[in-house]
């Protein structure tokens, strides 16, 4: 009954449109001879069924958009062909065609289902991201236009519109562009130019066990996992996200799911004792240099406590990094000039923004002046990352980076390439530039720190199922106090496997109860899920 009703409705507003048609027709006929002159001049009719848009693709030239489909049909209005909609559109839908069925002329219909009709011709289009997009602030999103409003969409807006092809259908037409019956019509298809596109260093796997790892365990932050030594970003993730096609369900969101967490900078805590570490190292500072832990060390006419004032006891550099003392690494910096201190910072990439694509930069971070740090009170809060430092996990990544690399620090990257419709780089980025900042003794000794953290440390707790892996931990003070409790920024990094480290795991969170607690098993399901081999 309701498959009769539906034709019935179809049928009456069919010959209701073509009612409204002969009216028109037989009021134009009065216009003699300009009415010639319109049929002339528009006797031809383009519909364009889809512009496509350039592909955004992994290092694997797999793609991040037009991963899924959807349906369009060229509709030229016909009795069979609001007979054939009525079948795969409700009621409501097809009074939303009936405008278009009206004006006579041929149009383009999305549909969610194939149908066949004699005056339709039907298309499989690419939807622009799937249902469940990978990567969505480093990909970006469109506005209704289809321009790129963020990410690398906005980044490569002019490369990914020029040129990318698309579907026309060109029917023959009378003086008010309904298609002559009879007549042949040509279908244009160029949507093969739709391969053209950017490639970036992402990699679809290793994004997809890194989002489905930072899901599970984290509410706002980031993950980063990048390639030793390369530095290429291989996976970068920022909760809370959002969906591409609703992004105005999340302007007003307190939570901020359009910030990209990997790239904006946060107090750093802990992990900085690696800088550190390195600092007094390649000073000349010996690693075995011993000191006693009592909770608390005294500061001008202020004591520095390590986490819950925990004594620790005889201590060296190895232990102080595996069970991470605070007093130890105030003390310690207490023993080098502040500029060589700064120094081997700035040369780990902190207080500077770093490019990772063409016009696509990350925050700068903060770094305390040298001036500043005369202060005895502001060395010592440097000295354990926190004061005036922060930084993105970017910066972090960058910086374990060089520690697994021998000493060699590479900026982390995003960008590989433009390729062309056969999938041909017709520009490709040279090979990331290095730079020596320690020496390969330095490395060697910080990696046998992280080692013990995992080993033994505060970082023992997410051990990897297999492999090894080093890391360090960290709880950051924020100064912010939500009901009396102070808000921090958790984190892990760390590098896997422990021979030959090929990747890099940074993991920043929110809030949390500290970066073992909060990170950590992140931490662990990425590197029990990485392809090491692959």
């Amino acid at each position: 009954m309701e498959r009769i009703l539906k034709r019935t409705t179809a049928f009456f507003l069919f010959l209701m449109a073509g009612l409204l048609i002969t009216v028109l027709s037989v009021f134009t006929v009065a216009s003699g001879t300009r009415l010639a002159q319109t049929a002339e001049r528009q006797s031809s009719y383009q519909l364009q069924v889809t512009k496509t848009r350039g592909a955004i693709y992994d290092c694997k030239l797999r793609g991040f958009t037009g991963e899924e489909s959807e349906y369009a049909a060229a509709i030229v209005p016909t009795i069979e062909d609001a007979a054939a909609l009525s079948n795969v559109l409700t009621q409501e839908e097809m009074a939303e065609v009936y405008p278009s069925l009206t004006a006579g002329m041929p149009f383009v219909l999305k549909v969610d289902e194939p149908f066949t009709a004699d005056g339709a011709d039907l298309f499989r289009i690419d939807k622009r991201y799937a249902e469940k997009p990978l990567a969505v602030h480093t990909i970006g999103y469109l506005n209704g236009a289809g321009e790129g409003v963020s990410g690398i969409e906005k980044l490569f807006d002019q490369q990914l519109t020029e040129e990318q092809g698309g579907i026309t259908v060109s029917y023959r037409v009378d003086a008010m562009n309904r298609a002559l019956a009879g007549e042949d019509k040509k279908i244009n298809d160029t949507t093969f130019l739709k391969r053209r596109g950017v490639v970036l260093t992402l990699d679809r796997e290793i994004q997809q066990i890194a989002e489905h790892a930072a899901k599970k365990h984290l509410q706002k932050g980031a993950v980063v996992v990048t390639e030793v030594p390369s530095c290429k970003i291989r996976a970068m993730v920022s909760l809370p996200d959002f969906d591409p096609y609703d992004v105005a369900a999340v302007l007003d969101d307190a939570d901020a799911p359009l910030l990209n967490r990997a790239t904006a900078a946060y107090s750093v805590g802990s992990v900085f004792k690696l800088d550190s570490a390195a600092a007094a190292l390649e000073y000349g500072i010996s690693p075995d240099t011993q000191y006693n832990c009592t909770g608390g060390i005294q500061v001008s006419d202020g004591v520095f406590h390590c986490v819950n004032s925990k004594v620790h006891g005889e201590e060296d550099m190895c232990r102080a990094i595996a069970q991470s003392c605070n007093t130890y690494f105030v003390n310690l910096m207490q023993m080098l000039p502040p500029s060589q201190f700064l120094s081997i910072t700035r040369n780990f990439g902190f207080g500077s923004d770093i490019e990772i694509a063409p016009g696509f930069h990350t925050a700068e971070g903060n770094l305390p002046t040298l001036d500043s740090l005369k202060i005895p009170k502001a060395l010592a809060n440097f000295s354990f990352g926190q004061g005036d430092l922060t930084a993105t996990p970017l910066q972090i990544a960058g910086m374990v980076n060089a520690i697994c690399s021998g000493g060699e620090y590479t900026a982390p990257s995003l960008y590989e390439g433009f390729v062309n419709e056969n999938q041909e780089y017709i520009q490709k980025v040279s090979v990331p530039k290095s730079k020596r900042v320690i020496t390969e003794h330095t490395a060697s000794l910080l990696r046998s720190f992280m080692e013990q953290s995992i080993e033994e440390g505060t970082s023992k707790k997410f051990k990897p199922l297999k492999g090894g892996a080093g890391a360090k931990t960290a709880t950051a003070q924020t100064g912010k106090f939500v009901d009396g409790v102070e808000e921090v920024i958790s984190w892990v990094v760390g590098y896997y496997p422990q021979d030959n480290p090929r990747y890099v795991i940074t993991i920043m969170g929110e809030g949390g109860t500290g970066g073992g607690a909060t990170c950590g098993p992140v931490f662990k399901d990425i590197a029990d899920a990485l392809p090491v081999n692959g």
